[in-house]
């Protein structure tokens, strides 16, 4: 029976009451068999998903929640001997229930912090989501935790001297297994105002060739790398000097020592994927997806060789096991109960009303109001002539009534600044061309598809000029309208664009922005920006914000 189906059932006769504790594992000095199985058991991107719960919603969500997750764990901890715990990075944000720990009370602890102690994982990744509010809040998190958070590819500014703790060496009786993590290196891209400077993000295959035989020279017996990158993809920026942002394979199949691959970032599932390194070897490789929707289960068979006194790996398989069908479990919920309890509450204050209803649902469509509420405030509070923005969750919808918190964080769930730059109309219509690529060319007389491989945030809005996209040609040649103030807009004509600190550097590929002049940086999130213009106006209508200056050929 495969392992996602044995645990699945197992979870469904019993629940463990409680976390394994390291009491109960194998101690340092146990006599291990000649032949073990050594079970790698991982979560990754939980990004603040503790509870089965969507805070944006106030609703339960069941296919998601590191609660149910350490269900599965347990059990697996539970049937297997020798296990080592994971995590692959993104924890600090991405959920109301983390930010409200990072923004709103720094001084209460991090739940995901108190839950990985609790669970007494081995080693967590910083992932690049971490640097999302403040190098100092990160350190003071790490601080608080007992769990080692490891980073190898991250240095002092100038220095070759790791920042962060770049690996650790746990111990099962003899068995050494050296755990080393790396972060991707867009991490220096995306938040550049908040880490330059300070932290150099180095390439993950280099970091690795440095840290990989230092481990092994201490008496590794088994290498993992944690590692929050994805397996392939290239980078999603152009920025020289910055190192591949997806450098799994490379690590995997160009350094040698590493024996598995634990990865992040992609939020995808790989399971039952191995690698050749460069000595011949096999290297397993897992993902177990996001929002701690699934565990990873890496299963190494190993068997000691008397004659070259040395662990040698026979065997890796790896699966992913969803939560879904899981029970939460008990104990991590009343240890985390408390702040569930209070984010909910704070999320769900009303900060403004509306007599109107407002919808995303055609916001990736068609010019929409709740899209113009952002374009508004971003113009507002940069005197900009020109304002960017994206449509992250078109299920997003409030009113009429109140418009609560939890609403405004759905509409912009992401920690991003504001900058204002300096750019001309070249740029521009490079921007809306590049942009475009969201809906793939239709065939005659048919509808235009979206494109599977373009993110929906990385379609683009632009308010404070006119155009008008033809998705029927080419892209190159799409923006077959593009005024302000019913002018043309020619190359050299110059402007003033707000854009939020992800674009600014060229996330998401935007290059065309990549050495735009900078005019200003505001360092406050765009989301508390919107929600203290809605705390000051009390009530909005549609036509407070709305200006409808964009539109696609055909109409869909």
């Amino acid at each position: 029976m495969p392992l996602k189906n044995l645990y699945l059932l197992l979870i469904s006769i019993f629940l463990i009451s409680g976390c394994t504790d390291n009491g109960d594992r194998p101690a340092a000095d146990i006599v291990l068999p000649d032949t073990l199985d050594l079970v790698i058991i991982s979560t990754t991107d939980v990004h603040g998903w503790i509870m089965p719960w969507d805070y944006y919603t106030d609703q339960p969500e069941e296919r998601y929640g590191l609660v149910k997750a350490a269900t599965i764990i347990d059990s697996l901890q539970n049937e297997h001997e020798f296990t080592v715990l994971l995590d692959a990075g993104d924890w600090l944000q991405g959920s109301p229930l983390v930010e409200y720990f990072a923004t709103v009370d720094t001084t209460l602890p991090n739940p995901f912090i108190q839950a990985i102690d609790y669970m007494q994982y081995d080693a967590v990744v910083l992932g690049n989501h971490e640097f999302d509010f403040s190098v100092d809040l990160l350190n003071q998190r790490i601080s608080e935790a007992r769990t080692p958070i490891i980073g190898a590819n991250l240095y002092h500014h100038g220095t070759d001297d790791p920042y962060f703790t770049p690996y650790v060496i746990t111990s099962i009786g003899d068995l050494k297994i050296g755990i080393v993590g790396f972060n991707t290196p867009g991490t220096a891209v995306w938040n550049r105002p908040r880490v330059e400077g300070r932290i150099d993000f180095v390439d993950g295959v280099d970091a690795a060739k440095r840290f990989v035989p230092k481990i092994k020279d201490e008496g590794a017996d088994i290498v993992i790398a944690l590692a929050h990158t994805g397996l392939d993809g290239g980078s999603t920026y152009g920025v020289e000097g910055i190192g591949d942002e997806n450098f799994g394979r490379n690590l995997g199949e160009t350094v040698e020592g590493i024996d598995h691959l634990v990865l992040g970032h992609h939020h995808r599932l790989i399971e039952s994927k191995k690698l050749t390194g460069p000595d011949g070897r096999e290297v397993g490789v897992v993902m177990a997806g996001g929002r701690a929707s699934h565990v990873g289960v890496s299963t190494l068979t190993i068997t000691f060789n008397e004659d070259a006194n040395k662990w040698d790996i026979i065997n890796q398989t790896t699966e992913v096991i969803p939560v879904a069908h899981a029970e939460p479990h008990s104990g991590l919920v009343d240890l985390v109960g408390d702040a569930h309890d209070r984010v909910r509450q704070h999320v769900n204050q009303p900060i403004a009303q509306t007599p109107a209803r407002w919808s995303a649902a055609r916001a990736r469509i068609e010019d929409t109001p709740i899209i113009d509420l952002i374009q508004h405030v971003q113009k507002k509070v940069t005197g900009s002539d020109i304002s960017q923005a994206a449509a992250f969750d078109i299920g997003v919808e409030f009113g009429p009534g109140d418009i609560s918190l939890r609403q405004i964080a759905q509409l912009y769930p992401f920690e991003n600044t504001l900058f204002l730059l300096e750019v001309n109309g070249k740029q521009i219509r490079e921007y809306l061309e590049y942009t475009s690529q969201y809906y793939l060319r239709p065939e005659p007389g048919q509808q235009p598809r979206v494109n599977p491989n373009w993110p929906g945030y990385n379609f683009d809005m632009l308010a404070g000029i006119e155009y008008t996209l033809d998705l029927r040609k080419p892209v190159g040649e799409r923006v077959v309208e593009l005024t302000r103030d019913g002018e043309p807009v020619s190359e050299n004509h110059v402007f003033t664009m707000a854009v939020n600190s992800y674009r600014a550097v060229g996330g998401g590929g935007f290059d065309m922005l990549a050495d735009a002049k900078v005019l200003n940086e505001i360092d406050q999130s765009v989301r508390s920006m919107i929600i203290d213009y809605l705390k000051e106006k009390g009530e909005i209508k549609p036509e407070d914000v709305f200006e409808k200056n964009w539109r696609m050929i055909p109409d869909m």
